[in-house]
């Protein structure tokens, strides 16, 4: 089990180097561990998670052994590891997801550590976990309650709670993977009895267990099927959107249950005046029921360690957004009834309309035509019209509107190409139907490209070849609006997409860094939810107003103090160039630093931990395959940025001379190296995986350049060779 993160350095450093207390406390947080120390391998520096300072220079023999830190550790965490308790803490992973993301492995820890505490002090187990939408929350659902298992503490079922069927079999899915086959089961009925009676997991949703019901019918199935204290472990499955009651009613019944909440967005709710007194002590906050998160990995941070796709930003601005229609200008207009064609009503008119009553109650179709017609052209200059694409509508009639436009957009492009268009290009996806297409849509490359929706793709829908979100609508909540911008984070690596475009034509992107307060829902219309009986509430549209669609920018996420901030991407680029010029200012001096593994890690380091991802940048320029080395080289000392392939030619063919010169092995190796780089950029020369390559493991390896010096200082002459063409 890890308690601390060490960093090597290079013998000539002061092993303080860098232990600032800010960078020390963001590797706990990150890594989930208590201590980070510095080396030299002569002396060391210590940072505590406690104190949050820094310490040392001490010599290294005085390093603490494995039983001081056992001591430290349970002292300073309040976990007592000797305790047989404890043991969920040394229990591997299951089978099938052995090799965790560093990420998922400090959440299950964190985790863990919360629930010994808990129960050392006699009080409810209650966790919260918050990971960005696309990190893998099932997975770590998945190992969490197989260690849990291997620890003998599944005496009773566990209980995995969503709210909709797409994730209920995304989680069967993971979970069954990690579990002997008939240990996980759906909760049904079948045959008038459970389905999943005998399952040492049950997984479930709000509607199975009655929990949607009214009334006499309130938890039916909970009640008939689940005595209280039935789980020894729930966990409750993307808990911000289920905190108004759903889930209540299973925890209260349950309360010795170890009890986990998974969220993307911690959501801190104001008071329900609709909630009972046990209702609003359970629901009205997250963070107030389950207590602050224990671990926390942003949409961001995975960005940055390149687990999820890049976004660029790009905002958009409706020239008749920034107006307001008054009820004698839009008498004026003569309106009709956007249902009916009809004359519209002037008792049906409201006072004034502006930007976020677009398309709700004011439909404007020059305006869908000029969004659509801008899209479509952004579309078309990226990579074709042919993109996976989630457009984000304000109500079903502007679904409607919007994909009949874009479907007449793809329709005039293939006959001007002279091509067959393919089939459903555009559709609707809504409460009202379209949604037999999502399967279509995530699983076909020639079929079902752009899906016009409401909130139905908001959440629990994956489709990793999704290229652009975007949003026609205006929003308030930042969790539904963090939730949305998640459909497009997903890394897809059979068709290269490391990146996605965020097209914004309403601010929402404003919402980026704002606080997850979201009020309980109120009655009424809204989203996908069905419209109240009687007569639907009229739309009033006017036509013929000029519309013009005005750029505002390219932006790229960042984190400063704490938020997530938008900021242009040019901006973004030249801080992180100006970063890397500061630590060398030359290309040669750039050069000599990267081809040394130690300092080239510690520069890498040094620019994600100020938030400065060459990743992200690599990705949204378009040079995915340039290494670092030529990325970094390009934007800040002008010089070409090559492609891995094209400096492995330029070496292979600038040094030929140097190869037939040494030995024939030697020269095999050394080659071998131009080749590797190729395949795999620097890293592939750092690893040790660089020895067994057949082709030089058939020579020797190391041995090999021993016959033509000291293999370090040949490979040193190599990179230089290598990075130098």
């Amino acid at each position: 089990m890890p308690v601390a993160v060490i960093e090597a350095k290079a013998e000539t450093e002061d092993p303080l180097k860098g232990m600032q207390q800010a960078k020390g406390y963001a590797d706990c947080k990150r890594f989930n561990v208590q201590y980070v120390f510095a080396t030299n391998g002569h002396r060391y520096g210590e940072f505590d998670k406690t104190d949050q300072l820094p310490d040392g220079p001490f010599l290294f023999p005085e390093f603490p052994t494995h039983d001081d830190l056992t001591t430290r550790y349970s002292k300073d965490t309040g976990v007592d590891i000797a305790k047989p308790e404890a043991a969920m803490l040394f229990m591997a992973d299951s089978a099938a997801y052995t090799k965790p993301r560093y990420y998922q492995d400090a959440a299950i820890r964190a985790a863990f550590e919360k629930i010994l505490r808990s129960e050392q002090k006699g009080s409810p187990a209650r966790v919260l976990l918050s990971m960005s939408t696309g990190s893998g929350k099932t997975v770590v659902a998945a190992n969490l309650l197989w260690r849990l298992h291997e620890a003998g503490r599944l005496t009773k079922p566990a209980l995995f709670l969503c709210d909709r069927d797409e994730l209920r079999e995304q989680a069967y899915e993971k979970l069954s993977n990690a579990f002997p086959k008939g240990s996980v089961g759906i909760v049904k009925l079948e045959k008038g009895k459970n389905a999943a009676k005998n399952a040492k997991v049950h997984i479930a949703t709000y509607q199975t267990l009655g929990l949607d019901d009214k009334d006499e019918g309130y938890a039916s199935f909970l009640t008939e099927f689940y005595p209280n204290n039935s789980f020894s472990i729930i966990i409750i499955d993307e808990c911000h959107r289920s905190a108004w009651g759903r889930w209540a009613e299973v925890l209260k019944r349950n309360p010795d249950a170890i009890q986990i909440g998974l969220t993307a967005t911690p959501r801190q709710l104001r008071e329900s005046q609709s909630q009972t007194a046990d209702d609003a002590a359970i629901t009205a906050n997250n963070v107030t029921y389950f207590g602050e998160p224990v671990y926390e990995y942003t949409l961001i941070q995975a960005q940055e360690d390149g687990y999820l796709a890049a976004c660029e930003i790009v905002r958009l601005k409706p020239s008749v957004d920034w107006q307001t229609f008054t009820r004698q200008e839009v008498l004026a207009a003569k309106p009709v009834d956007a249902r009916t064609g009809l004359p519209a009503k002037e008792e049906d008119i409201k006072p004034a309309y502006n930007a976020p009553h677009f398309d709700d109650d004011l439909l404007i179709p020059e305006r869908i035509a000029a969004m659509c017609n801008d899209l479509f052209h952004r579309l078309c200059a990226s990579g074709g019209p042919e993109q996976k694409v989630i457009i984000f509508c304000t109500r079903d009639i502007h679904a409607d509107r919007v994909a009949m436009q874009m479907q007449r957009l793809y329709a005039l492009w293939c006959k001007e190409k002279g091509q067959a268009p393919k089939e459903h290009y555009a559709f609707k996806c809504t409460a009202e139907g379209g949604s037999d297409l999502i399967e279509v849509m995530r699983g076909s490359g020639e079929r079902c490209f752009i899906a016009c929706t409401v909130d139905l793709l908001a959440t629990g829908v994956d489709i990793e070849r999704l290229n652009a979100v975007v949003f026609f609508r205006y929003l308030q909540s930042s969790i539904t609006f963090y939730q949305m911008v998640g459909r497009g984070t997903r890394i897809d690596e059979p068709t290269k997409k490391y990146k996605f475009w965020l097209y914004d034509y309403t601010g929402v992107t404003e919402l980026f860094g704002t606080d997850f307060i979201t009020r309980p829902p109120r009655g009424g219309r809204g989203g996908d939810g069905p419209p109240p009986p009687g007569e639907p509430l009229p739309i009033v549209e006017i036509s013929g107003l000029p519309v013009e669609i005005t750029p505002q920018g390219h932006f790229i996420l960042m984190r400063r103090e704490g938020r997530d901030v938008p900021i242009p991407v040019e901006e973004y680029r030249q801080e992180m160039i100006r970063r890397v010029l500061a630590e060398a200012h030359t290309l040669n001096e750039f050069r000599s630093l990267w081809i040394e593994t130690q300092k080239r890690r510690q520069f890498i380091d040094h620019l994600i931990g100020e938030h400065y991802s060459p990743e992200v940048i690599r990705e949204l320029s378009g040079l995915v395959d340039c290494d670092y080395y030529d990325l970094l080289a390009h934007f800040g000392y002008h010089s070409a940025a090559l492609k891995r392939h094209e400096r492995e030619a330029a070496y292979l063919k600038t040094h030929s001379s140097w190869f037939t010169s040494v030995d024939e092995k030697a020269a095999i190796v050394l080659r071998g190296v131009g080749h590797q780089f190729g395949a795999g950029g620097t890293d592939a020369l750092e690893s040790e995986l660089l020895w067994e390559v057949p082709e030089i493991k058939r020579v020797g390896g190391l041995d090999a350049l021993k016959i033509i010096g000291k293999p370090v200082d040949v490979m040193r002459e190599a990179k230089q060779r290598l990075f130098g063409v």
